[in-house]
């Protein structure tokens, strides 16, 4: 065995484990996380409000609750709907205070479900979407 053969020997496993390929773990090129993309929609009789993109459930809910405030100027009357991460929702509302969410992967089945949901209470009227909103990260 020559003097280069042995030095190839000793050093080829130090120079593949460097590169991950020894232990299986190559290298690949670095996704960045998205992180969570939080959103929410609150209402009460005839005011909304939404949020999205937030860091957090609780950030998202008081900026949706915020702003439903405002719009109904009086503090404290909405409620949280509904509240997702990474994805979809919608409100629907029947004329006769009915309502009804909907969560999911995309907006038309977002709003699917809160249609569906809302009509379940038999409204004398077909319900209609109020506001729909998706994460957009």
């Amino acid at each position: 065995m020559t003097f280069r053969t042995r030095v190839w020997r000793a050093l080829a496993p130090l120079a593949l484990a460097g590169s991950g390929i020894l232990a299986g773990t190559a290298s690949l090129p670095a996704h960045a996380d998205p992180g969570a993309s939080w959103g929410a929609i609150a209402s009460r009789q005839g005011a909304y409000g939404f949020s999205y993109n937030q860091p957090s459930r609780g950030e998202a809910e008081r900026a949706a609750l915020a702003q439903c405030n405002r719009v109904a100027s009086r503090s404290g009357q909405c409620e949280v709907r509904a509240y997702f991460d990474r994805s979809c929702a919608a409100l629907a509302t029947g004329n006769f205070g009915e309502w009804g969410a909907g969560v999911a992967p995309t907006e038309a089945a977002a709003i699917k479900t809160a249609v569906g949901t809302c009509e379940s209470y038999l409204p004398t009227e077909p319900c209609k979407v109020t506001v729909k909103v998706c994460s957009t990260r």
